[in-house]
């Protein structure tokens, strides 16, 4: 796939992998909607990345907001009469402790890491389904098939992601010619992590290559980087009694908070 040209829909786009995604487009020609909550910064960015090859358009959007979701693709498609590629990479992690085990953390998360997601699908199908062309790339997590101890409200809402992905992408590309494709990233150097030490995390530019270069490719599922793809996927082969042996605060991961019972 060519990007020059395309219309592209970045959700997330102030931080992270979205902002980095978004910042590589913008070299290969692309017309870039950039969409997140802090309107800032979008502008900002939009300035930063228009040139003479890239048209960037911009507009403040809360994805856990159906209606501000809706807007986000209406205003696309008014702009520019097609979107040819939405990349959605709006997301939390926020650790959930065992110890003060809260359903509202969990509800929020799902709500921006996966809700967000299932509204910018229902309003972009209808679009790619008149155009019979598009694609939608959608960022879960990589450890998507097994809990990982006080992760789990980050991880529920994304393995629901690779779920909702996984059923959408046989039917919408043979009736539709629509690619669906999910982001697996490991551990990324990104604001999410920030008080996190993840070992073997690569720079959010890194990632951003990888994305771009797997979306170029047709990718179904990009998954990175390689080492922690060998090392979880061979975790999700341990049987039950081998992978709940394993040291709890090891996988929490350095920088965990420490908490009181309630």
């Amino acid at each position: 796939m060519d990007f020059k040209g395309k219309v592209v829909l970045i959700s997330g786009a102030t931080g992270g992998m979205g902002e980095e995604i978004a910042k590589l487009l913008s070299k290969q020609g692309c017309k870039l909607a950039l969409f997140a909550r802090r309107e800032e910064k979008l502008n900002e960015i939009s300035k930063t990345l228009s040139n003479d090859k890239t048209e960037c358009i911009y507009q403040k959007c809360d994805v856990k907001i159906k209606d501000d979701v809706e807007k986000a693709v209406d205003f696309t498609y008014k702009k520019f009469g097609r979107i040819d590629i939405a990349i959605l990479a709006a997301g939390v992690l926020v650790p959930n402790p065992i110890q003060t085990f809260d359903s509202n953390i969990i509800k929020d998360s799902i709500e921006i890491n996966f809700l967000g997601y299932v509204y910018f699908i229902e309003f972009l199908l209808p679009i790619m389904k008149s155009q019979k062309s598009g694609t939608i790339a959608a960022t879960s997590t990589l450890p998507d098939r097994r809990g990982v101890p006080g992760w789990g409200a980050y991880g529920a809402s994304k393995a629901a992601v690779s779920w909702l992905m996984e059923s959408l992408r046989a039917e919408a590309k043979q009736k539709y010619n629509i690619n669906i494709i999910t982001i697996k990233p490991g551990s990324v150097l990104t604001p999410m992590i920030g008080g996190y030490n993840r070992h073997g995390a690569i720079p959010a530019a890194k990632a951003a290559e990888i994305i771009v270069k797997g979306i170029k490719r047709d990718k179904k599922i990009i998954e990175f980087p390689f080492l922690q793809v060998i090392s979880i996927r061979l975790d999700d082969f341990l049987p039950v009694f081998a992978y709940d042996a394993r040291d709890i605060e090891i996988l929490k991961g350095d920088g965990y908070p420490v908490v009181k019972e309630k």
